[in-house]
């Protein structure tokens, strides 16, 4: 992992540009971190910034539990004992890990997939974050931003800076891997179309660069998801099991998995699965032992 370098975007608000963005919020030298990385190195490179500055970590904000998103929130708290805030929803899979690869595989997951790419170590949630809230001190708005996981949530500070979690992607990564992972699809596109008229100062994803403008992007988003949703509707004209449709998305998009990534697709077709069964686009029939899925 390259060293992380401390931006200033704001009086007092600071962000780590890597593969998963971290936050910090500054008040009286005692941080208000926004996730934590991906894994323990994430943490130690993090302490270090705190120490090189004679900052103290007061609390880490966890958008979601996402194993990419909480990886260093376990050595980060034996250091300093710090609190840890996360949604309602999301504190069971921060203390309890082991819960997402089950979730993901949808029973006792095989090996391969308790990884650090799914499963972090475990940390104790001290506080309950409530969205549309404030956060007191030091006045962090708590935003609600469903649809990616069980109850995301992102945060913005005094400064105007809004830390954006995984309520969308960038051009990049979307036009890599085509399905990014949801598990709500319906509230996500409500989260991408609230998104298109929220106004802050900036925008930080988690993942890709700053901006002052999310417009565009949550377009994008939006349009990847609807394209997806008329390509399984395409893939579906014969019954299909959820299994038949991640071979034709691969094929279609030319996609190669690892087990992990194979894990993450799964759940996210299950997901498109029920959006458009709910939306009277899919319909549900039992074939050959198999439960297969056809349009309507």
């Amino acid at each position: 992992m390259a060293d992380f370098k401390l931006e200033q975007v704001g009086n007092n608000t600071y962000f780590i540009p890597s593969p998963v963005n971290i936050g910090m919020y500054i008040q009286d030298d005692s941080v208000y971190l926004i996730d934590s990385g991906g894994d323990k190195d994430a943490g130690r490179k993090i302490s270090k910034i705190i120490a090189d500055r004679g900052w103290s970590l007061e609390m880490i904000l966890n958008t979601h539990s996402n194993a990419d998103h909480i990886g260093g929130n376990s050595y980060l708290q034996k250091k300093y004992d710090c609190r840890i805030g996360a949604s309602e929803k999301e504190k069971p899979f921060i203390e309890f890990p082991e819960f997402e690869p089950a979730f993901l595989w949808g029973g006792y997951p095989p090996s391969k997939i308790e990884n650090k790419f799914l499963m972090a170590p475990p940390s104790v949630v001290t506080d309950i974050l409530y969205s549309d809230s404030e956060l007191q001190p030091p006045g962090i708005s708590v935003v609600d931003l469903p649809g990616h996981f069980i109850q995301m949530i992102g945060f913005k500070t005094p400064d105007d800076v809004f830390f954006l979690a995984d309520s969308l992607f960038p051009e990049n990564i979307i036009e890599k891997y085509h399905i990014c992972y949801v598990f709500d699809v319906g509230r996500f596109l409500e989260t991408l179309n609230y998104l298109k008229t929220y106004k802050a100062g900036l925008f930080i994803p988690s993942h890709g660069k700053k901006s002052d403008n999310i417009q565009q992007l949550a377009e994008l988003n939006m349009n990847k998801v609807y394209e997806i949703c008329k390509l399984l509707c395409e893939i579906c004209r014969s019954p299909k099991s959820p299994d038949e449709i991640i071979a034709s998305i691969c094929a279609h998009y030319k996609l190669e998995m690892s087990s992990a990534q194979y894990v993450l697709m799964g759940s996210t077709i299950k997901s498109y699965i029920g959006y458009l069964q709910k939306q009277k686009k899919l319909a549900g029939i039992i074939a050959d032992n198999l439960l297969k899925w056809v349009s309507i």
